[in-house]
């Protein structure tokens, strides 16, 4: 197997045993966290590639960082990489270094070492950047209308990530821009004046209760389909966009070049990173309450005080409700999607052009057309016929196909709205014009990323 995913599926079941109870977990909490976590690896898989046969664009030298790398390397090239693998994963993952120590074959010293030096110089590159900060935070104490607060089936839950925003981004310095969701300008003071508000409040309350309602069973089946939501034996969002990377890589083209996939797994999994950031920047910018929070607060007869959302997935566990601990807005699922697919299809050159929120919207409107260079299929661990469900029962296989990238991000957006744990504005608008979601955010930072990348001297692009 190309060394690029044999390393890839080290660190995805490194992240797996991370949020499997019966191994010493908790070393990358949370979505944020692991797609960090997940750029630091591949990163340092980049540039063992790059300082071998393309010192000029490797990640750190187009960073201007005095790294003190003498380049080009000249150890075994597959030995380069399993250095800095191995240092990069024994680094964020050290309570299963011999899980890491299994998965090396025979290596050479110098080589290894010389790989080893590429992950240490990304680390001290990374070194203040923000990432080590207290990752948990108390709710406010007294929330304003409108404001984020605990699930009320989970009264003791805290948030997750409100510094989150403040970690310096691997590609470029500022925030990619979002508007604010819609309502939080009324002039009425609440939020159901808004339309747009008004429509994604229904929805989700006659979508998205725990009592399936007007929901049909393929609507729960993307619900469910999309999760991993920390869940026992899965892990979280960014394990399942590197699987379908994996799939999407293989099912076009097995034989692509080691330069090409090396480079296209750290840009994919640096879009996940700075996607992560900006997206929780935003969420504790704008601090919007959840369906559980937000349907049950507004007055009578507008609300409904004993709603209940289907909740995130409670794969593997006992049923409880439950809604993710931080803010709605916007969509964490929805930018690392789009941040994901986006970087695949300018990096593949599968279409003419990037992906639009147009593109994405035209698939709920029944006229995405399909494109023979994005399909792919792929069993999502929640449905793999191993998965239980929180009532002891076997969930069914269901392998899903997609003709085009914009289905993956369109299902995978709308599939929290499925589970009540989101509003549909939390990853779309409902104008292609409108700058609003996690969608578009996730769009902006593909595009940047891909741009860092593909810039010349690039590893594996163009440049």
């Amino acid at each position: 197997m190309n060394p690029v995913l044999y390393w890839n599926a080290v660190l995805l079941e490194a992240s797996r045993r991370d949020f499997t109870r019966g191994f010493t977990g908790g070393q990358q909490p949370g979505p944020i966290r692991t797609a960090y976590a997940m750029a630091m690896v591949h990163l340092a898989i980049h540039d063992a590639v790059a300082f071998k046969q393309k010192p000029g664009a490797a990640y750190l030298n187009k960073k201007g960082f005095a790294h003190g790398i003498t380049a080009p390397l000249t150890g075994d090239l597959e030995d380069i990489i399993a250095g800095a693998a191995v240092t990069a994963l024994k680094r964020l993952y050290p309570r299963f270094e011999q899980q890491f120590d299994d998965a090396l074959e025979a290596v050479g010293a110098a080589a290894f070492a010389e790989g080893a030096q590429v992950a240490d110089a990304l680390f001290l590159e990374r070194q203040g950047d923000g990432a080590d900060h207290m990752l948990m935070g108390a709710q406010p104490a007294m929330a304003a209308y409108g404001e984020h607060r605990a699930d009320p089936y989970a009264p003791a839950q805290m948030q997750l990530g409100p510094a989150w925003g403040n970690v310096r981004r691997f590609v470029g310095g500022t925030h990619q821009p979002l508007d604010p969701p819609p309502g939080a300008s009324t002039a009425s003071g609440t939020y159901l004046a808004d339309p747009h508000y008004r429509a994604d409040y229904d929805e989700v309350r006659d979508l998205g209760a725990v009592s399936r309602g007007g929901r049909t069973a393929e609507q729960q089946r993307i619900g469910v389909y999309w999760g991993y939501d920390g869940a026992n034996n899965l892990g979280v969002p960014p394990r399942l966009y590197n699987q379908v990377a994996r799939a999407i890589v293989l099912a076009r083209d097995p034989a692509l070049s080691l330069r090409r996939q090396a480079e296209l797994f750290a840009a994919v999994n640096v879009a996940l990173a700075d996607a992560g950031i900006d997206c929780w920047h935003y969420k504790y910018l704008h601090k919007l309450w959840r369906p559980v929070v937000g349907i049950r607060a507004e007055a009578a007869p507008e609300g409904d005080p004993f709603w209940a959302p289907l909740g995130m997935p409670q794969t593997n566990a006992a049923r409880a409700t439950l809604t993710p601990p931080f803010p709605a807005y916007p969509s964490g699922h929805a930018t690392f999607c789009a941040a994901m697919m986006q970087t695949l299809r300018l990096g593949l050159k599968t279409a003419p052009g990037a992906l639009t929120v147009h593109d994405v919207l035209d698939v709920e409107g029944g006229t995405s057309a399909p494109i023979a260079a994005e399909q792919f299929h792929l069993v999502s661990d929640e449905l793999d016929s191993i998965a239980l469900d929180p009532d002891g029962s076997v969930r069914q296989r269901v392998e899903q196909r997609f003709r085009n990238f914009a289905e993956a991000v369109w299902e995978n957006s709308v599939s929290r709205v499925y589970l009540g744990v989101h509003w549909r504005f939390d990853g779309l608008p409902r104008d292609a014009g409108d700058r609003i979601g996690g969608v578009p955010l996730g769009l902006s930072v593909g595009e940047e990323v891909h741009g860092f990348f593909d810039a010349a001297p690039s590893l594996g692009g163009s440049g």
